[in-house]
């Protein structure tokens, strides 16, 4: 179909497939220049239109004009979407902004220093509190180090002091008191072995969940314990009295427990007096299934208000006492890795350790 206002029919221009449009195309010569589209119509028909008098310079000049005019209408929006979405991000990153520089202040210098974790999304709160947590147990960690360097200078100092001055005299005068130089070596690397003996049993009560532990016979585990002090008991001459069952179920490791229950005996040898008992049993008051390990002697035990006190590191009742007053530290530190307690019952020389029962 021909439109009246055409003189002559107007060229067949092809629609790609797929497309609805067919490129602009330009036919003729100037001036007669015309531009030349096709559109699909329905029912099947092409529609073809063409505009006369223009050139492909006045072609490219309008479509660059229609195409500024919606830019200049896009334009503010544009800019409006911008700045809205500049301020919700800045909004809603800045408790995360928050708690970067929260983390960035926790060092050395601030052990204490924790993540905030108000007005952040719900979804991050977990990831903050978890690393509070590990924080929380790298001050730990920390603060346990510090105290334990400066625990064992302050112990190793007097004796470094007093070997130091017992160098100096023999080679004033040229002669060694090889029995004193002995004892003072024989004190530090007492020390030394104690601390890294403590040092080990913290880590690994870090490391290992109680109820996780290998279940081992306990009652064999006491009775070795006692097999080694046998020696300082004929020292002595005092008796050493075992109440231990054949099997004692317990989970834990069985190093660990034969060291918290030797120096139990060796505290009991060295400051109680007269026998020496070790009873094991289950503990039937306790409100969880517990197995209660118990040392005794027949002295007067430990002053009523020092029941806590003598757990600590490097404490000794009396100062001339053998010992570097870390025995008990590691029988405390044993026990709360074994999801345990120990304690001195006031009034008499007998001291109490109850252990969680495998279920």
């Amino acid at each position: 179909m021909l439109s009246p206002n055409l003189s002559e029919p107007l060229p067949f221009l092809a629609v790609p497939d797929g497309s609805a449009y067919a490129p602009i195309d330009l036919i003729g010569n100037r001036p007669e220049e015309q531009a030349l589209t096709a559109v699909r119509a329905p029912r099947g028909y092409l529609l073809v239109v063409a505009h006369r008098d223009i050139g492909r310079k006045t072609l490219v000049d309008s479509l660059f004009e229609e195409a500024s005019e919606q830019l200049l209408v896009l334009w503010p929006f544009a800019v409006l979407a911008l700045g809205l979405t500049w301020a919700l991000t800045w909004w809603s990153l800045r408790p995360i902004t928050r708690a970067s520089r929260d983390a960035a202040r926790v060092g050395p210098a601030n052990p204490d220093s924790r993540i905030s974790a108000h007005g952040l999304p719900r979804e991050i709160r977990p990831l903050v509190d978890a690393v509070n947590g590990a924080l929380e147990r790298l001050a730990m960690a920390y603060a346990t180090e510090r105290q334990m360097t400066a625990d064992a200078a302050h112990e190793l100092r007097t004796p470094l002091s007093v070997l130091s001055l017992r160098l100096q005299r023999a080679r004033d005068t040229g002669k060694v008191e090889w029995p004193a130089v002995d004892r003072d070596l024989a004190q530090m690397t007492a020390v030394i072995t104690q601390l890294m003996d403590l040092a080990r049993k913290e880590s690994r009560s870090h490391r290992h969940d109680p109820a996780t532990l290998p279940v081992i016979n306990l009652s064999r585990v006491v009775r070795e314990a006692a097999a080694m002090v046998v020696p300082l008991l004929e020292n002595q001459g005092r008796q050493l009295e075992l109440d231990v069952p054949d099997q004692a179920a317990l989970r834990g490791h069985a190093d660990d427990l034969r060291d918290l229950v030797r120096n139990l005996l060796e505290n009991a040898f060295s400051h109680g007096r007269g026998t020496v008992g070790v009873r094991v049993r289950r503990d039937t008051d306790a409100p969880h299934p517990s197995i209660m390990i118990e040392v005794s002697d027949q002295g007067d035990g430990v002053p009523i208000g020092a029941e806590e006190e003598v757990f600590g590191r490097f404490r000794k009742l009396q100062t001339n006492s053998p010992g570097a007053g870390l025995g008990l530290a590691i029988v405390r530190q044993v026990a709360r890795s074994h999801g345990g307690s120990v304690r001195f019952v006031r009034g008499c020389g007998r001291v109490v350790v109850i252990l969680p029962a495998p279920g």
